[in-house]
């Protein structure tokens, strides 16, 4: 009875976890592009995104709030190209949405399984199914159409979500022919993309000039928006 109740209540976790991604998907997007048009340096706001999600897991694992393993480096050494290809994924996402509204923006990063697709195909895999291939290219031909009527056309926001597509395609492929992530969390995940980053996102910041006026800046929003609250 126990294996029978567990599996009725099996479609209907999947179902609300799908509900949930979906959500949390379409306000992570509109979340950012808010937070962009009042503050333009993604790129510190990426490195203090991966600082809170790396020292919060820590403390987590610390306090027994989750059982995720330590860091052991011959799994960061596999993880670490990985973990490049999705930060670069995210950095140049953040980038794009200064420049491209949020529907574009959207339609933009449909074209990622056209390009797995496409990459899947080159390096050897197999042909996908006519159904796959044909819904894909639907896709595909909507973006274009889209973006052929998109009067607020910023080339500087597109290159960046086209980047942005071709690095996350980069990041799932590696991930499926490497089996990097075999055997972790998706918490052991995030802590080794967040512990592995931080070293090229801060170089990055100070590398540019980022640093330390946007730290400076982000001070000083907080403080205006402080009474606000």
């Amino acid at each position: 009875m126990e294996n029978r109740s567990e599996a009725e209540a099996s479609p209907y976790k999947s179902l609300v976890a799908a509900v949930s991604y979906g959500i949390a998907s379409m306000a992570m997007v509109f979340i950012n592009k808010a937070i962009l048009m009042q503050y333009g340096h993604s790129m510190t706001l990426l490195t203090l995104q991966q600082l809170a999600t790396a020292l919060l897991i820590h403390f987590g694992r610390q306090m027994g709030y989750t059982r995720a393993r330590g860091v052991d480096m011959q799994t960061a050494k596999k993880l670490l190209p990985v973990s490049l290809f999705y930060n670069a994924n995210v950095a140049f996402a953040l980038a794009s949405l200064k420049g491209v509204n949020i529907p574009m923006y959207i339609a933009i990063k449909r074209l990622t399984p056209l390009a797995v697709l496409i990459a899947g195909f080159s390096s050897g895999k197999g042909k996908p199914t006519t159904q796959v291939t044909l819904s894909v290219l639907l896709i595909a031909a909507g973006v274009i159409i889209a973006a052929l009527g998109d009067f607020s056309f910023d080339l500087w926001g597109y290159g960046m979500a086209l980047t942005s597509v071709f690095f996350q395609t980069m990041y799932l492929v590696l991930v499926e022919r490497s089996g990097a992530e075999d055997g972790l969390s998706s918490i052991e995940i995030m802590f080794y993309n967040s512990f592995l980053s931080l070293p090229f996102l801060i170089f990055l910041i100070i590398a540019t000039g980022e640093f330390p006026n946007s730290l400076a800046l982000l001070f000083a929003k907080v403080r205006i928006l402080t009474p606000l609250i």
